[in-house]
């Protein structure tokens, strides 16, 4: 276990991130910084009318979690916040609502390469808040239709960013390649989030 990362409040319910996260040897313990799906993609709206970049938003989402989750952190904790979003171009792809918009999004993706950008903001014991962004990119097989509803009939795009995860072996006839971190498509880039907390 890491002794550097003792004391440290996960601001998210995302299991994803929590089991990277102790795949990782990382002490923590977890709660919802109260900032629903609703209030993300509310914001995440308002930053694209502002027109920034994807990597932008998510730095932006990033911190505006840290800062709901202060609030709850004990004292001494450094407090962990992160947002991810799968973007084609400057287009962002959130979470499908239904499967015809799982299908679409998928289709979108067919035989084409993306990127998956996570923002991570870390606040310390004393308030230093330090934050950045990772990014992937992610290249899509030219998978066949039957492949696509085996895929979507299983249910697992549900509450996922782009309508898949890597992590997903229904996934794996979709995904060729994964360039850059791994974590960071499933949802937690822990390249960056070490960096973050050793600095």
């Amino acid at each position: 276990m890491s002794e550097g990362a003792a004391g440290l409040l996960l601001a998210s319910t995302s299991p994803r991130r929590a089991r990277l996260l102790s795949e990782a040897g990382i002490a923590f313990r977890a709660a919802s910084p109260g900032v629903g799906d609703a209030d993300e993609e509310e914001l995440e709206r308002d930053l694209c009318a502002q027109g920034l970049s994807p990597a932008a938003v998510v730095e932006r989402l990033a911190l505006a979690k840290l800062c709901a989750g202060l609030r709850l952190a004990r004292a001494g904790e450094r407090v962990l916040a992160a947002d991810t979003t799968v973007a084609f171009g400057p287009r962002l792809l959130g979470k499908a609502k239904d499967e015809r918009l799982a299908r679409e999004t998928l289709e979108l993706l067919r035989g084409r390469e993306h990127q998956v950008h996570s923002g991570v903001a870390i606040a310390d014991a004393r308030g230093r808040v330090r934050s950045g962004v990772a990014t992937s990119t992610v290249v899509f097989r030219e998978f066949t239709s039957d492949e696509l509803t085996t895929f979507l009939a299983s249910g697992v795009w549900r509450g996922k960013a782009g309508a898949y995860g890597v992590q997903d072996p229904e996934a794996a006839p979709l995904v060729e390649e994964v360039r850059g971190s791994r974590s960071n498509v499933i949802g937690l880039p822990l390249e960056l989030v070490q960096e973050l907390l050793a600095s």
